[in-house]
């Protein structure tokens, strides 16, 4: 910015004595380039995290006082968008996300859809009761097949929690876009490039960290951190509620049949269809419609890396892991089948 002034400052003509008021010249120049390269408090903005769902398919502006809109772009009628931000307190426009759009970040009126937003903060905004997400657990000696640098992978033991367990990926409010919400731009961009042991420690109790170190390894290559940025500032809670709901639904997966199912078939081959009819008999009839299996092929081997649950609603105890099955839609895609890998690298 200061070499764009002084870029300016070398093109104003100095006054000649020999010009009667160049001086009066001068200075009206200087002010009017003062003024286009000045902030104004029109540019200001209030940082937001939340969604809006759009009940009408208003206009999205690039500019609100302009009201340029490239590509002519409006929202879709029930789509949620992730709210960024506001333009001032009270707010006339929301600044949404919009997925596709160039640029995708866009202006809309405050009155084009629902949102439930605390408007000049931060803060995490609380989800609605029919809220979804994806619990995205690893079996981890598969996981590490594909990663064996990274610490958690350099560390693992026969012995190791994720040796029989699965582990922590993450636990996503959805849709998929909702993402960083009330982020820095810094961190947004060190999470991004994976550098993530530059984010902001968490804040959370001593037993909650000793927990998520064990249940989370990729914490000691600050996964936790980049899973709170990315995905926790959406979720509507502090970083101790979300991560305590988190590991309610670890605890109630590990101690189910499900966590059986892979202990007991380590070095075999599992199907989606076994897969699923444990976790029917583990939370009831049609939990396991609402999973899917990712898979890597490591040489002539397909191995199951991640198990990712669909679940709709409020979490508070591991006793909800069934209900928030049932009550969320079918899982889809995904791999057939593939073999449960065991500690060790091939």
């Amino acid at each position: 910015m200061w070499q764009k002034n002084d870029a300016f400052a070398h093109q104003v003509p100095r006054p000649s004595s020999t010009e009667p008021g160049n001086d009066r010249k001068v200075l009206k120049r200087l002010l009017i380039i003062l003024m286009l390269l000045a902030p104004t408090a029109a540019l200001a903005e209030v940082p937001l995290s939340g969604t809006l769902r759009a009940t009408h398919a208003c206009s999205a502006y690039q500019s609100i006082s302009r009201g340029t809109n490239p590509g002519a772009v409006t929202l879709d009628t029930g789509s949620t968008y992730q709210v960024v931000a506001a333009n001032k307190t009270p707010p006339t426009h929301f600044s949404v996300v919009i997925p596709g759009a160039s640029p995708s970040r866009r202006w809309v009126e405050i009155d084009c859809g629902t949102t439930d937003i605390a408007v000049g903060t931060t803060a995490p905004v609380r989800v609605d009761p029919g809220a979804e997400y994806i619990l995205a657990v690893n079996w981890q000696p598969a996981f590490c097949e594909t990663a064996p640098h990274v610490a958690e992978c350099r560390t693992q033991q026969p012995d190791s929690f994720g040796a029989t367990k699965f582990t922590l990926h993450g636990l996503w409010p959805q849709p998929r876009e909702r993402e960083y919400c009330g982020v820095a731009e810094r961190d947004i961009w060190a999470s991004r490039d994976g550098r993530w042991r530059e984010l902001p420690m968490l804040d959370l109790t001593i037993a909650q960290r000793r927990e998520l170190d064990e249940v989370m390894p990729g914490s000691l290559s600050g996964l936790d951190r980049h899973e709170w940025i990315k995905h926790g500032t959406c979720y509507g809670a502090s970083q101790r509620e979300y991560f305590a709901h988190a590991l309610d639904l670890m605890r109630a997966l590990n101690a189910s049949e499900v966590a059986d199912l892979f202990a007991g078939n380590i070095g075999k081959r599992v199907t989606l269809a076994d897969i699923r009819a444990a976790f029917d008999r583990a939370f009831g009839q049609g939990a396991g419609d609402r999973v899917a299996l990712d898979c890597e092929q490591d040489g002539n081997r397909t191995l199951i890396t991640e198990l990712r649950i669909t679940l709709s609603g409020h979490i508070s105890d591991p006793d909800d892991l069934g209900p928030l099955m049932l009550a969320a839609g079918p899982a889809a895609g995904g791999c057939r089948s593939g073999q449960v890998d065991g500690v060790g690298f091939r």
